[in-house]
């Protein structure tokens, strides 16, 4: 049990962390300060491998239009001799002047005949050397990136310029100096053999670190294809754009990848680093999940990923000095705001939060330590010139650890929810068997009762369609089942290019019998003439009450008239036959009758009622009732 006022063990080892990596960068900025104030120009070129030059120049900036050489010799009193005294030295930071760098140096007795300055700088625009003996005339070289690589002089990841030194001489050097983005100009003068063994020691170095990068990549493609996980495919894509973003910075773009063309060498360095701010904060905002929106921050990785995105498209179409200003100052907000989410993370214990806060810690440091050099704060060393590289190394590997410490957390989370839920399983089935046969007799009950339920509902819907259908009284169709009729016998009439009667009747002297006997009498009447002509006629025809005393028939298929006055004379012979009402009381009634044929008469239904109505009016005769 630990105190309210106890520490969280897990908080001590990243308070230790965050110390020791604290302690470090303030050591690396010493450091860095103390290789400036240390360096001392030597009285002149001799036998040494090499020469830092940096500090010995003096400067001239020009925001006017382009100086030539003899303009810029002719200004040679405004030089300032106070960057030989700046710890940033010759890194003049973002600016959009032209830089002028003088130095004059002698050379000793036993000087070697060939050298080779390096401006260690790969992404300069341009960068134009004048170099003569004093005295004499000016030689001109030329490099930056905006030239091929493949047109080089000399084949080389940064800009070099051959000279060539006699021994006990006085020498006199311009370089003229101008970048879109960070303007760093270290110089050191070597030579071939130490630079070429300079270059293996560097090479060596950018090995392991692409390495590593190209290892990682693997690795997580692996994972995001064996889990499925987007979120291992956002951190691919975020390593490999800030790998592509080094390697724009180191030069290694245009020797390797665009040795015939300068755009994507010149564009590659800020192009590359939004990207990998874009996508790194894609990877934010769904590694920690719920942090951001617990602290209200929800919409701040979304917001600087569309910075991130603006400045990529201000690279390729706007201004490549606005969106490396813009990157450097972004890339500083992002990384405070991602140390401050995932130190959130860590206090709630999320998984992986550990490595996160670790990893954004050295990138932290390393950005700043980067925007302090492009920004010409701090000077253009092996320490500042490649912090991003020391920097993003560690945080790649980290977050890798990260991912795999996150997904084994979460694996651990589903786990001991898998046994939870085991254990409640079990308890339930327990529960489950003790009431099985209960609810299995409830629902045999249930299903009895269903049934009935379903029974009585199928007899109701049957009874309420006979209702809507039919005569109530007689149970033939009614005038809603007869139309529905009709307009299926002239379908099929159509369909079939035959014909049907319409025949309409009325009883005869029905009224009679209502009025000496009883309605009881005339119903027993209508139900018995009703019975008969269904009895008389076919299934597929159709008998219909419509209304007290009348009825409506639609005989199908009918061929001819004589074959329709059979079915007439037939209808009223079943019809005359006397009805019984009761005791010895005997009834008879007749019927009259109109036709009229399908298409024969007329083809519209109203029309052949019409007819049919007018032929039955005409057919009725006068007769007494016959009752006995």
């Amino acid at each position: 049990m630990t105190s309210s006022g106890g520490v969280r063990p897990d908080t001590v080892g990243s308070g230790h962390s965050l110390h020791w990596l604290c302690g470090m960068f303030l050591l690396f900025l010493l450091a860095a300060q103390a290789v400036a104030a240390e360096s001392k120009p030597p009285p002149s070129i001799g036998p040494h491998s090499s020469y830092a030059l940096s500090t010995y120049f003096a400067s001239l900036h020009n925001a006017g239009p382009e100086l030539s050489l003899p303009e810029a010799i002719a200004l040679s009193d405004q030089f300032d001799d106070a960057v030989s005294q700046s710890i940033s030295a010759t890194n003049f930071g973002l600016t959009r002047d032209e830089v002028w760098l003088h130095l004059e140096f002698t050379t000793q007795e036993a000087v070697p005949e060939r050298w080779l300055l390096e401006v260690g700088h790969a992404s300069l625009d341009r960068v134009d050397l004048y170099f003569a003996e004093q005295g004499g005339e000016y030689q001109h070289q030329h490099a930056g990136d905006l030239l091929p690589f493949n047109a080089k002089a000399l084949p080389h990841r940064h800009h070099l310029f051959e000279l060539q030194l006699q021994p006990s001489k006085r020498y006199s050097l311009y370089l003229r100096v101008s970048s879109q983005g960070t303007l760093s100009v270290p110089v050191t003068l070597w030579q071939p053999d130490a630079l070429w063994a300079n270059d293996q020691y560097s090479y060596s170095f950018l090995s392991l670190y692409y390495g590593l990068a190209a290892g990682l990549l693997i690795y997580n493609l692996f994972l995001f294809f064996s889990l499925r996980e987007k979120l291992y495919v956002i951190y691919v894509a975020f390593v490999a754009f800030l790998a592509l973003g080094q390697a724009g910075l180191a030069g290694l773009v245009g020797q390797f990848l665009s040795p015939n063309s300068a755009l994507l060498t010149h564009l590659s360095p800020t192009a590359s680093v939004s990207l990998a701010g874009l996508f790194g904060a894609i990877f934010v905002q769904r590694f920690l999940a719920g942090t951001p929106r617990r602290l209200k921050m929800h919409w701040v990785m979304p917001a600087l990923g569309t910075v991130y995105a603006l400045t990529f498209l201000c690279t390729l179409f706007v201004s490549y000095f606005y969106a490396a200003l813009v990157v450097n100052i972004t890339s500083l907000l992002f990384a405070l705001t991602a140390l401050a989410m995932g130190a959130a993370a860590l206090y709630r214990r999320q998984p992986g939060a550990r490595f996160f806060v670790l990893a954004w810690i050295s990138l932290l440091i390393s950005i700043l330590v980067m925007a302090l050099h492009n920004l010409g704060v701090l000077p253009s060393n092996a320490f500042t010139a490649n912090a991003l590289l020391f920097g993003s190394a560690a945080e790649m590997l980290l977050l890798s650890l990260a991912l795999a410490d996150r997904i084994n957390g979460i694996q651990l989370a589903q786990d001991r929810a898998q046994q939870e839920a085991l254990t409640v399983n079990r308890e339930m089935l327990v529960a489950l068997r003790e009431n099985e046969r209960l609810l299995e007799s409830r629902v045999a009950e249930r299903t009895l009762a269903l049934e009935a339920a379903n029974s009585q509902l199928t007899l109701s819907k049957r009874l309420l369609e006979q209702q809507a259908n039919h005569d109530a009284l007689t149970g033939l169709a009614n005038r809603k089942l007869l139309t529905d009729r009709l307009q299926g016998a002239t379908l099929r009439a159509k369909r079939n290019d035959s014909s049907f009667a319409l025949m309409m009747i009325d009883l005869d002297w029905f009224k009679a019998i209502n009025d000496q006997h009883g309605h009881q009498a005339g119903d027993r009447v209508l139900i018995e003439v009703a019975n008969r002509l269904k009895a008389s006629l076919r299934d597929v025809d159709t008998v219909a009450r419509v209304g007290g005393d009348e009825f409506v028939l639609v005989i199908e298929s009918v061929s001819n008239h004589e074959a329709l006055a059979v079915i007439r004379h037939k209808l009223q012979q079943v019809v005359l036959q006397p009805i019984h009402l009761s005791g010895d009381l005997w009834v008879s009634v007749g019927m009259s009758i109109g036709v009229a044929m399908f298409p024969d008469d007329a083809q519209d239904i109203d029309l052949l009622f019409t007819l049919a109505d007018r032929a039955m009016y005409s057919s009725k005769p006068v007769h007494p009732v016959n009752a006995r």
